[in-house]
């Protein structure tokens, strides 16, 4: 993605998460960005785990923070104003997630930009668009928009993800109206203000759980990690010396998995034969794979998987999967420097000039 906005200049007022994520792809993608914090700085630099090292900034910090230039401004002061404005005129794009009083005080209003600076796309994140008093973070958000009460297995309860995933949410659909904008002002020459929701970020990524209750009225219930729609998808293999998820989406497939674990016969079997059927009796189908599976070692399942297109993974640990052979595309600096990037997008210009 290097070099995609080279010459675009980004102003980003947003901390904690969301809009700093979408900074740092901008910044990724070659764009020149200055996040402005307030003197005490964004509040995740003292979001540390326990033994980090002491200083000025924390691991989550830094996940959502690289690629840009750092200053420290306190915008509510006639000063912290009057640098802003003097660099709004310089600016591509703003991002920031300030509360409305604070943009009023600040000479940030959407209408007195878009007036003073037409040329600026401008980016809000808010949390829930109808209640504007409401404080907003990543684990309400999972919970009021549905995604807690599907997360976990049946007999627990329900269960955040281990990331702030409403806000990588939001990141993203923060990414898209800036590319947006931008793409607005090439052909009017305006730019635009545009608002992102937690809430609805959240909301509309319930995708088909959502509307199997809209159009059927089934309420998505917990699962583990298995499809309530699919199987065996989801479901786990325990091999000897590691374990493997399955993600068997046709019937072709699921016959090519009995074969490579040796129980042609389940193919054949009534209770299997269509996938509404694996679904029904995914239990009993589960139980009679891992009869098989715990004989065999996790490279040998896995190396047979791959050369007969049964879709199927190694559970990794965080640590693994960092420190595959394939991460490496996807990491930024070095040594305990190290970052994953904000975006799995590469950008080919040698392949683009030479279609």
């Amino acid at each position: 993605m290097e070099g995609v906005l080279n010459g675009i200049r980004v102003l980003d007022l947003s901390s904690v998460l969301a809009g700093p994520l979408a900074g740092t792809f901008l910044a990724e993608c070659g764009a020149d960005v200055t996040k402005v914090e307030a003197p005490g700085g964004d509040v995740t630099r003292s979001w540390k785990l326990p033994g980090e090292t002491p200083g000025p900034s924390s691991s989550y910090y830094e996940a959502a923070n690289h690629g840009k230039t750092v200053v420290s401004h306190n915008l509510k002061t006639s000063e912290g104003q009057a640098w802003l404005q003097d660099i709004l005129a310089h600016t591509d794009v703003l991002l920031q997630n300030m509360k409305w009083g604070d943009l009023d005080t600040m000479g940030l209003l959407p209408d007195q930009l878009s007036y003073a600076f037409p040329h600026l796309v401008h980016v809000r994140l808010v949390g829930f668009e109808h209640r504007p008093d409401r404080l907003a973070y990543d684990v309400v958000v999972q919970a009021e928009s549905g995604f807690m009460s599907m997360n976990g297995t049946p007999d627990g309860p329900a269960t955040k993800m281990p990331v702030a995933m409403m806000d990588i949410l939001a990141s993203h659909h923060m990414r898209a109206a800036v590319m947006g904008g931008l793409f607005h002002r090439e052909r009017t020459g305006r730019g635009g203000y545009a608002e992102v929701s937690l809430w609805g970020s959240g909301l509309t990524a319930l995708a088909n759980q959502g509307t199997q209750w809209l159009s059927h009225g089934t309420v998505p219930q917990r699962m583990g990690s298995t499809h309530p729609n699919i199987a065996p998808y989801g479901d786990m293999l325990t091999c000897r010396d590691g374990d493997v998820v399955l993600a068997v989406g046709s019937d072709a497939q699921f016959t090519s998995l009995c074969k490579v674990l040796g129980c042609d016969a389940l193919a054949d079997d009534p209770r299997f034969l269509t996938n509404a059927e694996r679904v029904k009796h995914r239990e009993d189908l589960v139980a009679a794979l891992n009869a098989k599976a715990c004989q065999a070692s996790r490279a040998d399942v896995l190396g047979a998987f791959l050369e007969h297109r049964v879709p199927a993974g190694a559970m990794h640990s965080v640590q693994e999967a960092l420190d595959s052979e394939m991460a490496q595309a996807y990491l930024t600096g070095q040594g305990d420097q190290r970052k994953v990037k904000t975006s799995a997008i590469r950008w080919d210009q040698a392949g683009m000039r030479n279609t």
